[in-house]
């Protein structure tokens, strides 16, 4: 409100410096109606309650001096209130900027309620208030650091390190660089890691042959890939493979472990396809031995059956006997063969 009426050059209307002219005069007129101005301000800026008790008032330095007498001193209550709630605040989810304007708005109320005693004599050595407004930046320093959240701790040993504590307004400037450096940090992080995401998910399959040390890409290294010899098209369709058979054209196995070339195991049949000619053991860490395909299993009789073909090749052999001995001979051959 005073900043307000000095603004407007109405100030005195308030403190009594612009007294009320005679009656009459040309100058009680422009007096009433800049009085009037300044009670209009007044009374706007109060509740209603308050100005149901002034508005009967004709003069601003009267409705001044009443509120004053009110309203103007600060009881034990609201110092207590100020002071609670100096204590229960913290920074939690704000900035430092959003912090440090809303502890600052409560030291200065704290202030104005209860504000510093200052020496009052002339020609004053011994330099108490200067003393008392160095206590005063210090303890402010102290609860604005106490109530920053913890990923500010490096920063608050190093403050605490230095012999005397900085003003509260330079205490401010180091913790807001210090969360604008780790913001900074946090991006860069982020964005080397979505990065180094995109890079993996490229070279997926890729592996550094320890043996020989070349650098290999899902298929034998010296030849070339079955991408390039098929136009781009993308041959390496099942997951978890990195063998690739320069000789069959197929992923699954490598040319030291295809059977078209060294030979098939023994019994081994294929079903599926007679045109694939090898056989991929896949990467087993443990060497296990793969399972081969069951060849089918040849039909077998019994001994009452072959007692009886047998019985059946003697009566044959009986009646052949009896018109062509040669012809007896060889169908006793070629039973004792088939068996």
């Amino acid at each position: 409100m005073l900043l307000a009426l000095s603004a407007k050059n109405k100030i005195g209307f308030v403190d009594g410096s612009f007294i009320k002219p005679d009656f009459g005069t040309a100058e009680h007129k422009a007096w009433e109606r800049c009085n009037d101005l300044v009670c209009s301000l007044i009374l706007g800026n109060l509740n209603e309650t308050i100005t149901k008790s002034v508005m009967f008032m004709k003069s601003a330095r009267d409705i001044w001096t009443d509120l004053e007498d009110r309203f103007g001193f600060a009881s034990l209550a609201q110092i207590y209130s100020l002071e609670q709630k100096l204590a229960e605040i913290s920074q939690g989810d704000k900035s430092v900027a959003e912090f440090f304007t809303e502890i600052k708005s409560v030291w200065d109320a704290i202030e104005e309620a209860n504000p510093l005693p200052y020496c009052t004599c002339n020609n004053c050595t011994c330099n108490v208030t200067k003393k008392f407004f160095q206590r005063q930046q210090e303890r402010m320093v102290m609860q604005f650091m106490m109530k920053l959240n913890d990923h500010f701790a490096t920063i608050r040993g190093n403050v605490l390190m230095v012999p005397t504590l900085p003003k509260v307004s330079e205490a401010y400037r180091l913790f807001s660089q210090e969360e604008r450096y780790k913001e900074v940090s946090q991006a860069s992080n982020q964005v080397e890691t979505l990065a180094f995401a995109a890079e993996k998910r490229r070279f997926t399959g890729d592996h550094w042959n320890s043996s020989n040390k070349t650098y290999k890409t899902g298929f034998q290294t010296g030849y070339q890939s079955g991408s390039q010899k098929s136009g781009g098209t993308n041959r390496f369709s099942r997951p978890g493979s990195n063998y690739y058979c320069t000789h069959c054209q197929t992923q699954g196995h490598s040319v030291e472990r295809c059977f078209k070339i060294h030979g098939y195991p023994p019994g081994y049949k294929t079903a599926r396809d007679n045109k694939v000619a090898a056989v991929s053991f896949g990467d087993n860490s443990n060497n296990s031995v793969p399972e081969l395909p069951q060849t089918e299993a040849s039909p077998t009789i019994t001994v009452e059956q072959y007692q009886q073909l047998m019985d059946m090749l003697s009566k044959q052999q009986q009646q052949n006997a009896n018109t062509n001995p040669n012809l007896a001979m060889m169908a006793a051959r070629e039973a004792d063969s088939s068996w």
